[in-house]
């Protein structure tokens, strides 16, 4: 009996040590695999050549639209013009009974020319009365009664003249022409219909739709970026219809108004676009960018490379010990997928993969490049240079300063959807979050 007992705690002491045994293996490769360096991925910071780009909605308005009115009271005859069609100015639009004024007319030169014909006389008496008065046949009050009388016919031919003037202004109100190329709107009105002046509907609307404007706003804080740019040349605008994913148009900043609306800190600007073709539409809702000079002294890097934490952006590069090192950001703008940052020197390296996982000084392993990683690289390389180069082909000034003009309608994505103007460059913006967040984590 106790030998068997004997060996049932012998039995149990060899289990109980087997199991600790594999209770502590387990934990110490555990601990192995949580001290094992996260993998991460670089991608190089590269010299920012990107514009300072600044985005509003717009609104596109006609450069001239007329509501036609009435100067005259009198009935229509005929409409000769149809809605939506395109007019020349001095095309007749609307044609009012003129039979009155017709009538008048002619009374008022049938009396100029009664007028003119006693002129005539009186001037022919004038010349004999001379003649009779170098021979002393007549007193020189004689002849002063003739010349009183030519000078008082001159008098009523001129007041005839003038008459006749007014009729044929009476008779041209009643035709009322174009007096700009547009296109004719909705027509309110038919044949016989009584118009008179002060009429609260216009009897048809004429817009000019070749050129247009859009109007959009800034905020005031970008109005210094926007006027330094304007000094080194005209500024170029483009406008896209679709919410942005539609036509794309190019224009040139033309006017900034004389102050910003106290309510709203806004300030109102117009870009001046050829609209051949006529595929922007007065009234048309359009996404608007405008190129304001280039950032001084900015990297870019890729947005999945800027980490956010509570003391604000940063991101993690690599040094040549493998060890991660912190380097804080001052965000200045997202586009294209790439954040425009200062803070960091072009030809370093920067995380865009893992990031979450580093701690600033730890050791990390870098994870072997991909193809499509070194492609994706080698395309932005390409985009930018091409860019520069093509600023360089338009005479671009802002190719100096290291900006690049908007493509002629390239893509222009994101935008500095709300930089904060400071100086010549557009400061900080607030990015979507989206796009720049990560796990507060990865600043601790």
């Amino acid at each position: 009996m106790n030998k068997v007992l004997t060996v049932a705690v012998l039995a149990a002491l060899a289990g109980g040590a087997w199991w600790w045994q594999a209770g502590k293996a387990a934990a110490d490769d555990k601990n192995a695999r949580a001290k094992r360096p996260p993998v991460v991925a670089l991608a190089p910071v590269q010299p920012n050549r990107l514009p300072v780009v600044l985005t509003a909605n717009g609104t596109v308005t006609a450069l001239d639209r007329v509501e036609v009115k009435p100067q005259v009271s009198g009935v229509v005859s005929r409409v000769p013009v149809q809605e939506g069609t395109l007019v020349k100015a001095g095309t007749l639009l609307v044609q009012l009974d003129d039979a009155a004024e017709r009538a008048a007319l002619a009374r008022v030169q049938a009396q100029q020319a009664s007028d003119a014909a006693q002129l005539k006389i009186a001037e022919r008496d004038l010349a004999r009365g001379r003649d009779l008065f170098r021979q002393q046949f007549i007193s020189q009050s004689a002849l002063d009664a003739l010349q009183g009388k030519v000078d008082s016919l001159r008098a009523t031919l001129a007041a005839a003249r003038a008459e006749v003037d007014a009729a044929r202004v009476s008779l041209r109100q009643k035709a009322i022409y174009a007096q700009v190329d547009g296109r004719v709107g909705a027509i309110s009105l038919s044949p016989g219909t009584l118009v008179q002046p002060g009429m609260a509907t216009p009897m048809l609307t004429l817009t000019r739709m070749s050129p247009v404007a859009v109007s959009f706003t800034l905020p005031e804080q970008q109005l210094q970026a926007v006027r330094q740019a304007q000094q080194a040349g005209p500024l170029k605008v483009v406008a896209r219809t679709g919410n942005g994913a539609g036509q794309c148009h190019s224009g040139e900043l033309t006017f900034i108004d004389s102050a910003v609306d106290s309510a709203s800190g806004n300030v109102l600007l117009k870009a001046r676009f050829d609209n051949t073709g006529t595929a922007l539409w007065p009234g048309q809702f359009v996404n608007v960018a405008l190129q304001a000079g280039a950032y001084r002294g900015a990297a870019n890097i890729p947005v999945a490379a800027l980490l956010t934490g509570p003391d604000g952006q940063f991101a993690y590069t690599v040094g040549a010990d493998s060890k991660a090192q912190r380097i804080p950001l001052t965000l200045l703008a997202i586009q294209n997928e790439r954040a425009i940052v200062r803070g960091i020197a072009p030809g370093l390296k920067v995380v865009v993969n893992g990031g979450q996982n580093v701690r600033p000084g730890e050791l990390v392993t870098l994870a072997p490049p991909r193809k499509q990683d070194a492609s994706a690289a080698a395309k932005v390389g390409r985009s930018e240079a091409s860019g520069a180069a093509a600023e360089g082909g338009r005479g671009g000034r802002a190719a100096g300063k290291g900006g690049q003009n908007l493509a002629e309608c390239g893509p222009v994505t994101g935008g500095d959807k709300a930089a904060r103007a400071a100086g010549g460059d557009a400061s900080a913006p607030r990015a979507e979050a989206g796009q720049r967040q990560r796990a507060a984590s990865g600043a601790q």
